[in-house]
C-alpha cells in the first residue's frame, strides 16, 4: 500500500565522551519491577519503553520539558524487542538520544515523532523505537505503533496495572485500538494456547513448481554499443552469481567480460569498443572497471580491464571519445568532484591524480550529481540544500537555480534536449492527464507539450540518439503502446505488431543511427524474450531469453474485460482463464496501490501460478488506478473500502454473466491494499467467497498513519490525509472501513502472511488482525517471514509463501485441474513481413 516512497530517516551522530549522568535519570523517571503496583501520586504517569534492534545497544535516554538530563535512561538493550515500564512525572517527552556503545551516540533530533506526552494517571505508549544500522556511521531509527505488542508484553508483567489504568497511544495520530481491544478480549476470553496461528497444509504436487516460476530472471539489462554491433547483457547465472555477456550480433558468438559475486549496477558503452561496468555496492558510489575490446586485422578480438583509482560515479561516458570519461568521486572532505579522465591504458588511468584543485564541478557547492549536454559539457547540477534538492543551470563555473526539486513532485523529467538548455518531463499538474512536454530550463516554465492524448497517461518518453522525443509509451487495454511521431518509425511500429501479435515490444537500447535495435517482447502468457532488430535488413532474431527454463511451459491467455462502475465509470479489468471445460473457480486478485498503480498485461508470474492450479484470475483496474488520466486516478481519493470496492464487485459480477465461472467456488487474495480489499471483501459480502488471503495487507487504515514509512515526512502525510482521509477527522468512518474493527463480520477461512521487517505497512497490521479473528473462534492460517520488508524476495520464503496459498486454495476452492500447465515446442526467431 503507497503513497509514493517513504521517506528514509538517518540520524545524525554527535561523539561524545562522558557520564550518563544515569542518578539525575533515575530521579525523574522510576523502573518498574514485574508484579510491582506503584502508588501514583497527582502529578505522575506510567510509560512503556519499547526498543526493537538488531544488535545490542548500550542505551537510549528519554529526555522532559527540554532539559539534557531531565528523564531517564534504558540501559544494556539485547538484540530483539525490549520492554520497560516506569513511573514518571507527568509532562512533555522527548526520545533525545540512542547510544550504540559508550562513546558513539546517535541524536534524534526534534522531530516530531520523537515526542510525546505523560498524562497523569494513565500509561503512556509513545511506540517502539527501531534502530537498523546501515553503518558505523548511519543508522535507520524510527517509531512505529506496535502497540497490541506492547499491551500483550504488559498484561503478561504487569496485569494489575493493565487492568487498572488506561492505556494511551501517544503519537501524531489517536490509536482507538487498546480501547477496542481491552472490551473485545473480555467478550471474547482468549483460548489457551492461541498466540501461534494454523500453519499452512502441504499443497501437494504442483503443476508448475514454485522454485521454477518465481526463480528471478536471467537478464537484468542489455546496452547496445552506438554502432549497434555488440550488445552486452547483465545476467544472473543459476549459482546466483552475476555475469556480463557479450554477444556479437553478426556472428552470434557470446564471451563472459566479468564475473561477480555481487550484481553489477550498470552497463554503458564508450565508442564502440569501450564498455564501462560498475559494481554495485550498499552505497552511492561504485567500483567501475573499464573494458576496452582491441580487434586486430584477422578480426580476432582481445580485451583489456582497466580498473578506476577509486570508487565513483561515471557523470558522462562521452561515447565520442573512447579515451575519456566524466568521472565523479567523493574527496576526502565529502565533497563530490568531476574530472575528464583518460582511461586508455590501466597506466593512464594511474597516473591521473585526482584532486579537489583539478575539478571540473567549479561554482557549486552541495552537488551530488550532474547531467551534460550532448558534447560531455557540465550543464546541470543537483544540489542539496538543508533538507531540499534543487536543480542548477548553467555552464564554465557559473550556475542559477532552475527548481525545488521537492517541490515538483508533480514534473518527473525523463530527458534532457541536446543542448540541455531543455528538460523533457511528465507532468498531470493543471491537465486532465499525464503528457509529455518540453521545460525551458531559463525561462522556468513549460514552454511546449511534446504529446497529449485524453485520458491517457503517458509513462515514458522515446528519444534518439541526438536526445530529440520520437515517441511516447503508454498502456491501453493493459497494452504497451509505443507511439512514435515520425513516418519510418510508425512504420517499423507496425511491423513489429505484425511479428509479435498480441505481445508488448519494448526498445531497450538502439544504436547511433537507430537501424539496430534491441528489443524486450512479453505478454501476459509469454516470459520476456529478448531479441535483435535489423531494420535494414527487415529481420529480428531471438537473442535470449529472460527465464528459459520456462520456454516449454504454456501458461493461460487473459481478456480484457470492460465494465462500469456503480455510479457509470467506464473501467477495464483483465480475466485469465486456465485451459479446461466447464465453469472454473475464480480468485479476485485486487492490486496493491491503490491510487497511481494498475495492473498491466505483462508476465505476471503470481496469475500464471494461480492459473496452473486451475483457477481463473480477476484483475480490476478499479477507480484510482494508473493510466486512465487524473479524473480516474482521483476518483479514487477517500474511497478505500467503499467505492473502489464497488468497481471490484461490478467487475465480478460483469465477468460471471459472461463467462464459465463457477460463483460458488471463489476467494480474494491480494496484497498491500490487495490484502486489505481481499478483508474489506469478507465484511461486506460474507456469504460471497471461500476464503480470503491478504499478503501484507493494512487490516487497520488508522494504523497506517501510525506504523508506516509513508508517514514519516510532512508532505507524505498530507497527501496521505487527502487520499485516505485524517484520522483525527475521519476516525469513526475509517474505523467502519477497517476490518480489523469489523472482525466478528468476518466468518470465512483467512490466511495472513506478512515479513516482520516491513516498513511500509508494519507487521502490527498482521498480529492485530490475526489476534482478534482468534478471538472471534476463526484463527487465521499464518506465515511470517524473518528479514522480508513489503515484499517477499528470498527464493526459499517464496517458496513458502505461495505453496502455502496453493494449500489454502485447494482446501477451499478443491483441484479442479491439476497438471494445467503443459509443454508446447518454443520457436526461435521471427521476421516481419
Amino acid at each position: 500500500m503507497g503513497t509514493g516512497a517513504g521517506v528514509r530517516r538517518w540520524a545524525g551522530i554527535w561523539m561524545l565522551v562522558g557520564m550518563l549522568m544515569a542518578g539525575h535519570a533515575r530521579a525523574s523517571m522510576e523502573p518498574v519491577e514485574p508484579g510491582e503496583v506503584p502508588a501514583l501520586a497527582a502529578n505522575q504517569g506510567l510509560v512503556l519503553v519499547a526498543v526493537d534492534t538488531n544488535v545490542d545497544l548500550y542505551g537510549v535516554r528519554v529526555n522532559r520539558d527540554g532539559k539534557s538530563f531531565g528523564a531517564g535512561v534504558m540501559r544494556d538493550i539485547k538484540a530483539g524487542r525490549s520492554f520497560r515500564l516506569y513511573v514518571a512525572p507527568a509532562g512533555k517527552y522527548e526520545w533525545r538520544e540512542l547510544q550504540l556503545f559508550y562513546g558513539l551516540r546517535y541524536a534524534l533530533g526534534d522531530d516530531e515523532d520523537f515526542h510525546f506526552t505523560v498524562e497523569p494517571g494513565r500509561i503512556t505508549y509513545p511506540g517502539e523505537l527501531v534502530f537498523r544500522p546501515v553503518s558505523l556511521w548511519r543508522a535507520d531509527i524510527a517509531t512505529s505503533n506496535r502497540g497490541l505488542a506492547a499491551l500483550d508484553w504488559l498484561q503478561k508483567e504487569h496485569p494489575s496495572l493493565y487492568a487498572t489504568h488506561p492505556f494511551v497511544f501517544a503519537g501524531r495520530y489517536p490509536d482507538p485500538f487498546p480501547a477496542f481491544y481491552k472490551q473485545a478480549s473480555a467478550q471474547h476470553p482468549r483460548p489457551p494456547g492461541d498466540a501461534a496461528g494454523k500453519s499452512p497444509a502441504d499443497p501437494g504436487p504442483l503443476p508448475v513448481p514454485v522454485k521454477t516460476l518465481f526463480r528471478p530472471d536471467r537478464i537484468l539489462q542489455a546496452s547496445l554499443n552506438p554502432a549497434g554491433s555488440l550488445l552486452a547483457l547483465h545476467v544472473r547465472n543459476a549459482d546466483d552469481d552475476w555475469a556480463v555477456e557479450l554477444v556479437d550480433l553478426k556472428s552470434g558468438s557470446l564471451t563472459v567480460m566479468a564475473k561477480s559475486a555481487l550484481r553489477f549496477e550498470s552497463l554503458e558503452w564508450s565508442g564502440d569498443e569501450t564498455l564501462l561496468i560498475a559494481l554495485d555496492k550498499p552505497r552511492s558510489l561504485k567500483m567501475i572497471t573499464v573494458i576496452r575490446i582491441e580487434t586486430d586485422v584477422a578480426g580476432k578480438r582481445s580485451y583489456a580491464r582497466i580498473k578506476l583509482p577509486r570508487d565513483g560515479v561515471v557523470v558522462d561516458s562521452l561515447p565520442r571519445e573512447r579515451d575519456h570519461i566524466l568521472f565523479g568521486s567523493v574527496s576526502r572532505d565529502g565533497e563530490f568532484m568531476v574530472h575528464k579522465l583518460d582511461i586508455s591504458s590501466q597506466k593512464a588511468v594511474d597516473d591521473f591524480r585526482i584532486t579537489v584543485r583539478g575539478r571540473m564541478n567549479t561554482g557549486v557547492t552541495g552537488d551530488v550529481g550532474w547531467y551534460t549536454d550532448g558534447e560531455g559539457n557540465l550543464r546541470l547540477a543537483m544540489v542539496r540544500k538543508e533538507d531540499e534538492y534543487v536543480l542548477l543551470h548553467g555552464r564554465d563555473g557559473t550556475y542559477t537555480e532552475v527548481m525545488k526539486l521537492s517541490d515538483n513532485t508533480d514534473f518527473q523529467p525523463v530527458g534532457i534536449s541536446y543542448d540541455a538548455n531543455l528538460i523533457y518531463g511528465l507532468t498531470d499538474k493543471d491537465r486532465d492527464q499525464r503528457d509529455l512536454v518540453e521545460y525551458d530550463v531559463t525561462r522556468k516554465t513549460i514552454v511546449r507539450t511534446v504529446f497529449s492524448r485524453a485520458g491517457v497517461d503517458v509513462v515514458a518518453g522515446i528519444f534518439n540518439a541526438q536526445r530529440v522525443p520520437i515517441g511516447v509509451q503508454y498502456y491501453q487495454g493493459g497494452q504497451l503502446v509505443n507511439e512514435y511521431f515520425q513516418s519510418q518509425d510508425v512504420h517499423m511500429d507496425g511491423l513489429l505488431r505484425k511479428a509479435f501479435p498480441g505481445r508488448m515490444v519494448s526498445v531497450m537500447d538502439r544504436s547511433r543511427d537507430g537501424r539496430q535495435s534491441v528489443l524486450r517482447v512479453d505478454a501476459a502468457d509469454q516470459p520476456p524474450q529478448i531479441y535483435h532488430l535489423d531494420s535494414t535488413a527487415g529481420r529480428v532474431s531471438l537473442v535470449d531469453e529472460s527465464m528459459p527454463w520456462l520456454s516449454g511451459t504454456r501458461f493461460a491467455r487473459a481478456q480484457v474485460m470492460r465494465f462500469k462502475g456503480s455510479d457509470g465509470l467506464s473501467m477495464e479489468a483483465f480475466l485469465t482463464l486456465p485451459p479446461g471445460d466447464g465453469k472454473r473457480p475464480l480468485v479476485v486478485f485486487p492490486h496493491g496501490g491503490p491510487i497511481g498503480v494498475a495492473d498491466r498485461l505483462h508476465f505476471d508470474r503470481e496469475v500464471q501460478f494461480i492459473a496452473s492450479l486451475g483457477y481463473a484470475v480477476l484483475q480490476v483496474n478499479f477507480r484510482g488506478s494508473e493510466g486512465y488520466g487524473k479524473a480516474f486516478r482521483e476518483a479514487g481519493y477517500r474511497n478505500y473500502g467503499k467505492l473502489i470496492e464497488d468497481d471490484i464487485d461490478a467487475a465480478l459480477r460483469e465477468a460471471l454473466a459472461k463467462y464459465p465461472l463457477d460463483a460458488q467456488r471463489m476467494c480474494v487474495l491480494g496484497a498491500s491494499y490487495g490484502g486489505y480489499s481481499a478483508l474489506v471483501a469478507t465484511v461486506r459480502w460474507p456469504e460471497r467467497f471461500r476464503c480470503a488471503v491478504s499478503i501484507a495487507g493494512v487490516s487497520d487504515r488508522i494504523l497506517f498513519f501510525t506504523a508506516s514509512d509513508s508517514a514519516r515526512s510532512e508532505k507524505t502525510r498530507a497527501l496521505m490525509e487527502k487520499m485516505m482521509g485524517n484520522p483525527k477527522q475521519d476516525l469513526a468512518e475509517m474505523q467502519q472501513t477497517s476490518p480489523l474493527y469489523q472482525f466478528e463480520s468476518i466468518r470465512v477461512p483467512v490466511m495472513l502472511a506478512h515479513g516482520l521487517e516491513d516498513p511500509r505497512v508494519d507487521f502490527e497490521h498482521t498480529r492485530r488482525m490475526a489476534r482478534m479473528l482468534t478471538l472471534a473462534g476463526h484463527a487465521p492460517v499464518e506465515l511470517s517471514f524473518e528479514k522480508e520488508g513489503h515484499g517477499i524476495d528470498v527464493p526459499e520464503n517464496q517458496e513458502k509463501l505461495w505453496s502455502g496459498v496453493a494449500a489454502f486454495l485447494r482446501q477451499h476452492l478443491g483441484n479442479p485441474l491439476p497438471g494445467a500447465a503443459s509443454v508446447v515446442p518454443a520457436g526461435r526467431t521471427e521476421t516481419p513481413q
